[in-house]
């Protein structure tokens, strides 16, 4: 399988640390962000395979970024957008009512914070793994 990107939108860097090293040991590249505002355009210049988008920023809240890569038109060019199909995976330290609502835009999956990082780590291998079997079959 060939490598794969993963992007990280959290403001613990702890967290992110933590996330990366569990990442990158199984073989992806990780590219991270605390900054909400940046997300999105970090985001579609890197096309990564998969996102892991914390719900409670500082600055933008993860619904919002998460409505605005999931659209199918980019709201900035007006041009197709070229992040609506990729994964995001939400996770959140609060509010696990939350959930629905991420799912009803578009979320691949939600975890609780703390996660469990073998279920955690799991999903993101298949999820993984679908990105990288979808990129193959694409000319």
């Amino acid at each position: 399988m060939n490598q794969g990107t993963v992007f990280i939108v959290e403001d613990d860097e702890e967290f992110i640390q933590l996330l990366r090293m569990r990442i990158e040991a199984a073989g992806h590249r990780v590219f991270a962000t605390g900054n909400g505002d940046e997300a999105v355009s970090l985001i579609q210049a890197r096309l990564p395979d998969l996102v892991i988008l914390d719900v409670f920023l500082p600055d933008t809240d993860g619904l919002t970024i998460l409505k605005r890569l999931k659209s199918p038109i980019d709201i900035e060019t007006g041009k197709p957008s070229r992040t609506k199909d990729i994964p995001v995976v939400v996770l959140t330290g609060k509010a696990p009512m939350i959930e629905n609502m991420t799912r009803i835009e578009g979320a691949a999956d939600f975890f609780v914070k703390p996660i469990d990082m073998e279920k955690f780590m799991k999903c993101i291998n298949q999820l993984m793994e679908i990105a990288q079997h979808d990129k193959e079959r694409k000319p």
